[in-house]
């Protein structure tokens, strides 16, 4: 079918869309029947710790042999702990350079194990020559170090071959989870390469096209509906990467993907086109990356750590205030301390944000349909000054702790909220772009006085123009910066209501 064909057109991602309540089946790297749950796949373990793990096997390996080398009859050389931390940070960070952590090198072939070899007897003879040059050979013999990477390089190994054969005998916790876009010929070529040494670490739920024809052309794949299905899977968390499996001459139809998976948290990647399957020796097809998910990798591990870190030392220091500001606002007006607000977190997922009280009970407000201005007589006396010092935003501390929040991200908003008159998701295409990442209890748009009410369209456009620049940009200075700025905004009582 030619590109012009309208029926090839894809449909905006947005609901309402037709989910696929369940799966026909798996062909390509289909896991065991015992292991489809009501047709899904559990979430797997994270790519960043399965590669975390890898490398600690490799660094057992090296300093195990290490550690064995005291053993042996030498005159002298052999390698202290220093040395044994050194050297097996260096085999790791070579065999990494070379892509021996990659997702995909991690389930076995011949390439990661070139790698981290590589790493090894690079590192080896790197130490020795060091050790010549400076002067240092009683220190550390050439002879240790040869003798120590011929110890090592067998461990190694059998920890490599070890791990990729537990990673493919657990594919449900070990694969990503990939949904197929395109025409049936291209993906099918592109599932079949996915064995052996092709393989890509993922596990193909199936193939998505607005031609339902395509699915009789696709080798087999389980045809999952219209492109607009994807929509409702990757909201439900059951899909990890987007493959465009398309001829490259429907240039347009690429970028028009492209740009609507980009707001999404999935990972977005390119097939080869069909002549690169035409050389049965050729190495195994590299999938093009157009889109990654934002704060990935080691950089979610560094986020994780640093959201728990500061809600814990929070709630270490705001403990006592909390429970004075409880009791204001029970003896200020009659209700509930808290107050729980359906709000828009992560992947489009609704969640209930927790909120001291500032209104009067029966004037609560749980869908903002009126947002709340200066002078609002809804608001209660003890409220007037918790919004004024931002102190009514203290219990979102729990849903940091939940996971549900993050203590620096794009603020939450609720369904429904307008701007202008009109609701966010209209005023802005990209609007959806600013739930790629967790929610925060502040953010860039708030340290730059980009909160409070929208009466107008401008307003939202700043506010999620700085959303869309924080997560394109972050790094753990930025939200150090964020940080300070908003304690010092706190303390001016600056832009609250």
């Amino acid at each position: 079918m030619r590109p012009s064909d309208p029926a090839r057109k894809d449909a905006p991602l947005l609901p309402p869309v037709a989910e696929a309540a369940t799966w026909p089946g798996f062909v390509a790297h289909r896991p065991p029947e015992v292991l489809r749950r009501q047709g899904r796949l559990p979430r797997p373990v994270s790519p960043t710790l399965l590669a975390a793990l890898v490398a600690g096997l490799d660094v057992a390996a090296v300093v195990l042999a290490g550690m064995v080398l005291q053993y042996f009859p030498l005159e002298r050389g052999y390698p202290q702990p220093p040395l044994l931390a050194f050297f097996a940070a260096l085999t790791v960070s070579l065999a990494g350079f070379a892509g021996g952590y990659s997702h995909a090198a991690l389930f076995g072939g011949r390439r990661p194990i070139v790698a981290a070899l590589g790493g090894l007897v690079s590192g080896g003879i790197g130490l020795a020559t060091a050790a010549l040059v400076l002067g240092a050979p009683i220190t550390f013999r050439p002879g240790a170090a040869l003798l120590w990477m011929g110890m090592a390089a067998p461990l190694l190994l059998a920890g490599r071959l070890g791990s990729a054969a537990a990673m493919q005998a657990l594919p449900q916790y070990t694969r990503q989870r990939a949904v197929l876009v395109g025409s049936g010929p291209q993906a099918a070529r592109f599932a079949a390469t996915l064995t052996g040494r092709h393989d890509q670490g993922l596990a193909l739920l199936g193939l998505v096209d607005n031609d339902p024809a395509a699915a009789t052309s696709s080798g087999g794949l389980a045809y999952l509906g219209p492109v607009a299905t994807l929509d409702g899977m990757i909201r439900r968390g059951e899909v990890d990467q987007v493959v465009l499996c398309m001829p490259w001459a429907e240039e347009r139809r690429v970028r028009d993907l492209q740009r609507k998976l980009s707001d999404y948290p999935v990972d977005v990647t390119l097939a080869p086109d069909l002549m690169a399957y035409r050389h049965d020796g050729a190495e195994a097809p590299r999938l093009l990356r157009l889109a990654d998910r934002p704060i990935r990798g080691w950089a979610a591990v560094v986020k994780a750590a640093e959201d728990y870190s500061l809600a814990l030392v929070a709630l270490a220091l705001a403990a006592v205030p909390m429970a004075l500001i409880a009791l204001a606002v029970k003896l200020d007006s009659p209700g509930p301390v808290l107050f729980r607000q359906r709000r828009t977190g992560f992947n489009n997922r609704d969640f209930s944000v927790f909120k001291f009280r500032t209104m009067y009970h029966h004037a609560a407000d749980h869908t903002v349909q009126r947002q709340v201005v200066a002078g609002d007589p809804r608001v209660t006396r003890v409220g007037a000054i918790l919004r004024r010092t931002s102190l009514d935003e203290l219990p979102q501390i729990f849903n940091v702790l939940k996971g549900e929040m993050s203590f620096i991200g794009p603020r939450p908003h609720a369904p429904g909220t307008r701007a202008g008159g009109r609701p966010f998701e209209e005023v802005m295409a990209r609007y959806a772009a600013r739930h790629r990442v967790k929610p925060g209890l502040t953010g860039l748009a708030q340290v730059r006085g980009w909160r409070g009410p929208t009466e107008t369209e401008d307003k939202l456009i700043r506010r999620v123009e700085s959303d869309l620049e924080y997560i394109e940009t972050w790094s753990p200075w930025l939200d150090l910066v964020i940080l300070v700025r908003t304690l010092l905004a706190v303390a001016r009582m600056r832009n609250a209501c």
